[in-house]
């Protein structure tokens, strides 16, 4: 199985407007064929709405059969959309995570539908696709997602916790679920709300709130949920928030555990450590394109996989990103270990690592990734999948030039503060050198 997924971002009413959401949901009905099946869901904003709203009409015109799931969190409605209707693709409109002008549109599909600009064909009058709305797809998604939980291990516990939900959609929803587990639960940012936020996702702020609320009350785990509820930071029961690669770690180590030998996917973005846990595991890992993590799981039929910020897939539940599977899971993890989570954290090694980005106009980008192949092509491993990188005996350098921006992003990791100094000076003269900078 394969999951392709597109992503269309832009200012509404501006960049995304009505007649664009209408055409764009017509060409992918065209492309699917009449007669077909689409999900469609939303979160709780009248921008969202709008949208959908307009997508759902072009759907329509192309002939094709519409559900639609109303305000749902992306990750049930991909469940729902694949295990009760069966849909050949999926979309959902939510919030930017970048700006609050901007909406994100999400097309989840089998089939790698292409976005291209081209002429749309509208059906007959009486072809004109049947729209249908789900009422139950809550119980189900509960149901199935504590079905999947080693739900005695947890209440026997009677684990305490923080959990941030940015406001999201569905806020009830979380709560509902962890009162099920006899979960100790503080809330906070769980009231819904269609007003419009800064960052609809885990801030600065809130991650510091969550800290201090997780050592104040003593809980054994603090969760930051995003508003799409595929995105979740960890903050250990000391209020460190964990770091996304130590998160996937653990989660590696764990599902290795559970499935001996099996198949870990992420990105090239991946730490040395996640290389380490996997291998002492017995497991496989492979490395993927940023953004093409949830394919890659679902084509290496992986046991788990994860990404960058925050995001993490367990096919033997959900085919998509689930943020509330994730926090369920990592409160099993610690259960059943029978350690705080700080210690669990411990145990994954964690290395020196800087990110920045550097100027690079594109046309030059191809030279510098030519340069930087020939200059390291005999000290490590190279990987081509994404940009440039190379695995070293005590360093990683990887270098990805961004597709929008003339500019290239640095990933540096090293086994000691010295080395990645050394790392980093190295780098950026190269840079320098084979971008025609000097």
């Amino acid at each position: 199985m394969s999951l392709h997924v597109k992503e269309i971002r832009g200012v509404v009413n501006s960049e995304i407007v009505n007649e664009f959401a209408s055409n764009l949901g017509t060409f992918i009905g065209n492309f699917l064929g009449v007669g077909t099946k689409v999900v469609v869901g939303r979160d709780m904003g009248a921008p969202s709405q709008m949208i959908k709203r307009s997508i759902t009409s072009g759907l329509l015109a192309a002939g094709v059969n519409v559900i639609d799931f109303g305000k749902a969190p992306i990750p049930a409605i991909v469940y729902g959309s694949q295990n009760l209707y069966a849909a050949q693709a999926t979309i959902t409109i939510t919030a930017s995570h970048l700006r609050p002008e901007d909406i994100t549109i999400k097309i989840f599909s089998e089939y790698d539908i292409p976005l291209e600009q081209r002429h749309v064909e509208r059906v007959r009058w009486n072809e004109i696709g049947n729209l249908s709305y789900v009422h139950d797809y809550k119980a189900i998604y509960t149901r199935d997602l504590l079905a999947n939980i080693d739900q005695e291990v947890i209440r026997s516990h009677v684990p305490k916790l923080v959990v941030e939900c940015a406001h999201g959609i569905m806020t009830p929803f979380t709560p509902v679920i962890l009162e099920a587990l006899g979960c100790e639960t503080i809330m906070t940012g769980c009231q819904s709300s269609e007003e419009a936020r800064k960052f609809p996702e885990p801030s600065p702020e809130s991650l510091s709130m969550i800290s201090k609320l997780v050592k104040v009350s003593g809980s054994d785990l603090g969760v930051a949920i995003d508003n799409d509820r595929d995105r979740v930071v960890f903050i250990d029961e000391q209020g460190n928030i964990l770091r996304d690669q130590t998160a996937l770690a653990i989660f590696s180590k764990n599902a290795l555990k559970e499935t001996p030998g099996g198949k870990i996917v992420t990105s090239v973005v991946a730490s040395m450590s996640l290389d380490k846990i996997v291998a002492e595991n017995g497991g496989v890992l492979i490395k993927t394109p940023v953004d093409l993590v949830l394919n890659g799981v679902l084509e290496e039929e992986a046991v788990f996989g994860g990404d960058e910020p925050g995001l993490y897939i367990f096919p033997g539940f959900n085919s998509s990103f689930d943020a509330i599977y994730a926090s369920l899971k990592m409160l099993e993890i610690i259960c059943k270990s029978g350690k705080p989570l700080s210690r669990l954290v411990e145990e994954v090694p964690e290395y020196e690592r800087h990110i920045f980005s550097v100027g690079c106009e594109h046309a030059q980008k191809i030279g510098l990734i030519d340069g930087l192949c020939k200059f390291y092509k005999n000290k490590g491993q190279l990987n081509m999948a994404d940009g440039f990188r190379a695995d070293m005996e005590d360093s990683v350098v990887l270098v990805r030039p961004s597709r929008f921006e003339p500019l290239v992003r640095v990933y540096l990791e090293a086994r000691s503060p010295e080395k990645l100094i050394e790392l980093q000076d190295e780098i950026n003269d190269l840079i320098q050198k084979y971008s025609g900078l000097e």
